[in-house]
């Protein structure tokens, strides 16, 4: 009669332990949030809705750098609609717009990115750039165009390599030509 009393007493460890393993891994896995929110949105409270050229945004360190975007800038509302919306693999490289228009390139996250150096008399850039925008699921850079002339936008991109993990170190470079008139 006592092995059979041993072997309860066992089971009802392992159950224990089952259950108790059960719960660190799912409290590991975080809550899956359906908010359609932006990111940053908290304690934001007075900010108005009205789009602008230039999003308002706050720093937390290591933000950007998490996703590959240079810049730690939370943006916590959408910009204004870009007249032209730039992403790699679109096909095109050159791009025509007029005086005053609002270019906006998506660099894609996962990627450290870097870039681009441009003559602010054709195109000046817009501060926050270089932010995560994660609706798009891109790092941000807009620019306004500021006279006729022709500018050539250079990202290079490095691989974001987990020190854990073994990375194979890549360069991504792209290339965007835009035609002020």
């Amino acid at each position: 009669m006592r092995p059979i009393y041993a072997f309860g007493q066992h089971m009802r460890v392992y159950i224990v332990l089952f259950v108790a393993i059960g719960a660190f891994v799912l409290a590991g896995c975080g809550t899956n949030s359906s908010g359609t929110g932006a990111p940053g949105t908290a304690g934001t409270a007075g900010t108005t809705a009205t789009p602008s050229p230039m999003p308002t945004s706050e720093i937390v360190q290591g933000y950007g750098t998490a996703y590959g975007c240079p810049s730690d800038a939370v943006v916590s509302t959408a910009p204004a609609t870009a007249n032209v919306t730039i992403r790699p693999g679109q096909g095109q490289t050159t791009f025509s717009v007029h005086t005053g228009d609002v270019i906006e390139i998506q660099m894609p996250i996962g990627i450290a990115w870097k870039g681009p150096n441009t003559p602010e008399e054709v195109l000046q850039l817009q501060s926050p750039s270089g932010y995560v925008w994660k609706p798009s699921n891109a790092c941000i850079w807009r620019f306004v165009a500021r006279g006729a002339g022709k500018v050539q936008l250079t990202f290079e991109g490095r691989a974001l390599c987990k020190k854990v993990t073994l990375c194979v170190p890549s360069v991504e470079i792209a290339e965007f030509t835009i035609r002020v008139t």
